[in-house]
C-alpha cells in the first residue's frame, strides 16, 4: 500500500508539473519522467539505505566470529522453512539491540540485525526475531521499506520533513503516534510477523522472552550510528517508541498486547 502511494504521488506530481510547463501535452512527459524516477528509486534505494548505516553482507566468509556463522546457518534454515528465497543477511556493528528488514519475498529480501542484538538474546531468541522479519517479507509489508528510509534520511539531512509533509498531504510521511496516544491498531503488522515466527520456531515463550529482553535493551541503548535514520525505529522489531511507553505508562504497554497475544496462540500438535 505504500508503495502504490509513493508511486501515485510521484505520477500526480510528473504530471501537475508536466502541465504547468508543455501544458496538455506535457501531462504524458512528466508522468513518464516521474514512474522512471520512481522505478531508479525503487532500485537504488536499497544498497544507498544500507551504506548509509554502515551494514555489511554477512556471508560465511565475511562473518567475523563462529556466534555470526552460527547464526547465519539457522538464519537460512528458517527462510527455506518460510518457503522464501535465499535472502541476504547484513550486520550494523553498534550496541543498539535491533533487526529490521527490506524488500519483497519475489526480489529476495535483506534482513538487518546489529551486534547488540547477539550480546542480549540467546540464539534460539534471535532465530524467533529473524523469523518475524521474514514474517514481513512474506506477507510483503516491506516493499517500499527503503524507499521510506531513504526518504527519512534525506528529510532529516535537508530539514524538508514538515514541508514535504505538507506537500504530499502526509502520505509519504504520515504522522507517527504520540507517546500518550499510542494506538493498539498499529501493532496489526507485527503481531502478524509475531505468529509467523512463532509458527516457524514452533514455541510461544522464545519469542516472548526476545520481545521482552529486546525492549530493555533499545530503552537502554543509544542510537549512535541509527540518529540519523529515524523511520528505522519505526520499523523495528521492537520499536523504541513503544517501549517507552511501557517504560511510563505500563497499564498502556503495546509490548504488553504484543506477548499477551503471543502467549494465546495455539500451536498444532505434532501427530
Amino acid at each position: 500500500m505504500q508503495l502504490l502511494r509513493i508511486i501515485l504521488l510521484t505520477l500526480l506530481i510528473g504530471s501537475l508539473v508536466g502541465l504547468g510547463l508543455l501544458g496538455p501535452w506535457g501531462i504524458i512527459t512528466g508522468a513518464s519522467i516521474a514512474g522512471l524516477v520512481v522505478l531508479i528509486w525503487y532500485n537504488a534505494a536499497t544498497d544507498f539505505v544500507l551504506n548509509r548505516i554502515g551494514a555489511r553482507r554477512l556471508t560465511e566468509a565475511s562473518a567475523s566470529n563462529s556466534i555470526q556463522r552460527m547464526f547465519l546457518g539457522d538464519a537460512y534454515k528458517l527462510v527455506q522453512a518460510a518457503g522464501l528465497p535465499r535472502n541476504a543477511f547484513y550486520i550494523v556493528d553498534t550496541p543498539l539491540p535491533i533487526a529490521f528488514s527490506i524488500g519483497s519475498a519475489r526480489s529476495g529480501g535483506r534482513v538487518v540485525v546489529t551486534t547488540g542484538l547477539f550480546r542480549v538474546l540467546s540464539r534460539l531468541e534471535i532465530s524467533a526475531v529473524i523469523g518475524h522479519e521474514l514474517g514481513h517479507i512474506k506477507a510483503g509489508e516491506r516493499l517500499a521499506t527503503a524507499m521510506e528510509i531513504s526518504l527519512s534520511i534525506l528529510f532529516s539531512a535537508t530539514g524538508l520533513r514538515a514541508v514535504t509533509r505538507v506537500l504530499s498531504f502526509g502520505l509519504l510521511n504520515p504522522a507517527e503516534p504520540t507517546i500518550t496516544r499510542m494506538s493498539l491498531r498499529s501493532l496489526g503488522p507485527d503481531t502478524r510477523a509475531d505468529a509467523f515466527a512463532v509458527s516457524l520456531c514452533k514455541d510461544v515463550s522464545i519469542l516472548a522472552s526476545a520481545l521482552n529482553k529486546l525492549e530493555r535493551g533499545v530503552r537502554s541503548a543509544h542510537w549512535d550510528v541509527m540518529e540519523g535514520v529515524p523511520a528505522i525505529a519505526k520499523l523495528a522489531v521492537v520499536n523504541p517508541r513503544h517501549a517507552l511507553v511501557g517504560a511510563h505508562t505500563p497499564e498502556e504497554s503495546p509490548m504488553a498486547h504484543r506477548v499477551a497475544e503471543i502467549r494465546r496462540l495455539v500451536l498444532p500438535k505434532a501427530a
